[in-house]
């Protein structure tokens, strides 16, 4: 994919062979606290709320609180290495951050609602180009609801949530194909997070029903991981999804105050208890570093970030199989 601006371009990898870190084998047995980076911290970063959490290869951490509209970059040892300063080709015009990723070439790519456009940074924080989505997109890229994705091949992806689908972007940032992905249409009620398997798969939690469905890469639904549990204090409701390298889902349950480690096909592998009644905390947003095998969880109520080792058991990752 080409995402280029005036006289400066960013080319994420596409089409690439998907990149498997070699320390991530067998099936996460524990999520264990490694650091916490607590609410003064953030505060003092201009980042209290931490709405969206993003890796980049290197193991450092992006922490978006779309309420400030301030993006920072926190290093492996959980200390501040630079803001990155969000601003579009007319710094005057303010931008509404509503998601970040960091593409396969490392560049940091920030949604902007207010322009319906995509922002480039690179890894020190200088904006590298703008570039608007298509025009039938614009209303999909400020609904608060949507957001980016990126599969193994380093494509980019819009989780469109007014026309309950997932929409492959090509090289200016229009729907890369006609017609509907996610099959059959009724299949997804409201949309409320999405993440891209290894394998091609996409995961979906439907905040309608409160489902979270598996669909298959050529976007026909495979099946659905089960979220109901009767010892759960609050129904199941999925915040935000993420994978690792060799499939494994990791849903952020924020009524519940847990994480769910589901296998690629959809079986529950583990559950990691974060809060309780007199001590809550709610994860919104997760992200998984390929660099460190960790898993990142924020919750933005409480004002705190958990970092966390994946500890793993022997063996390897099956991939889900296609019936």
């Amino acid at each position: 994919m080409l995402l280029a601006g005036a006289g400066r371009a960013i080319t994420p990898q596409a089409h690439a062979a998907p990149a498997i870190h070699p320390t991530v084998t067998g099936p996460p047995t524990a999520l264990r606290s490694e650091r916490v980076i607590d609410r003064a911290s953030l505060e003092a970063w201009g980042v209290p709320r931490p709405s969206r959490l993003a890796f980049d290869a290197e193991g450092a951490l992006y922490v978006l609180d779309t309420g400030r509209r301030r993006l920072v970059k926190v290093g492996l040892d959980g200390t501040l290495l630079h803001e990155v300063a969000l601003s579009g080709d007319d710094p005057a015009n303010g931008i509404e951050p509503g998601d970040v990723l960091v593409d396969a070439r490392g560049s940091v790519l920030v949604l902007d609602r207010a322009s319906s456009s995509v922002l480039a940074y690179d890894k020190s924080g200088a904006l590298l180009a703008t570039r608007p989505l298509a025009s039938d997109l614009a209303d999909e890229a400020r609904d608060p609801r949507s957001s980016l994705l990126q599969d193994a091949f380093g494509r980019l992806w819009l989780l469109a949530a007014r026309e309950r689908d997932l929409i492959r972007l090509d090289t200016s940032l229009a729907r890369d194909r006609a017609g509907r992905f996610l099959t059959p249409e009724d299949s997804v009620g409201t949309p409320g997070t999405a993440v891209a398997a290894p394998d091609g798969a996409m995961w979906l939690a439907d905040v309608a029903t409160g489902a979270l469905r598996r669909f298959r890469p050529s976007g026909a639904l495979a099946g659905a991981a089960p979220l109901a549990d009767s010892a759960a204090a609050a129904p199941a409701r999925v915040t935000a999804l993420a994978a690792d390298a060799s499939g494994y889902i990791y849903a952020a349950d924020r009524p519940g105050q847990r994480i769910l480690v589901f296998t690629a096909d959809g079986v529950r592998e583990l559950e990691r208890m974060l809060g309780g009644g007199t001590h809550p905390w709610r994860p919104a947003a997760l992200a998984w570093s390929a660099g460190e095998d960790r898993l990142a969880a924020a919750d933005p109520d409480r004002g705190e970030i958990q970092i966390f080792t994946i500890e793993r058991g022997a063996g390897t990752a099956v991939p889900a199989k296609s019936p």
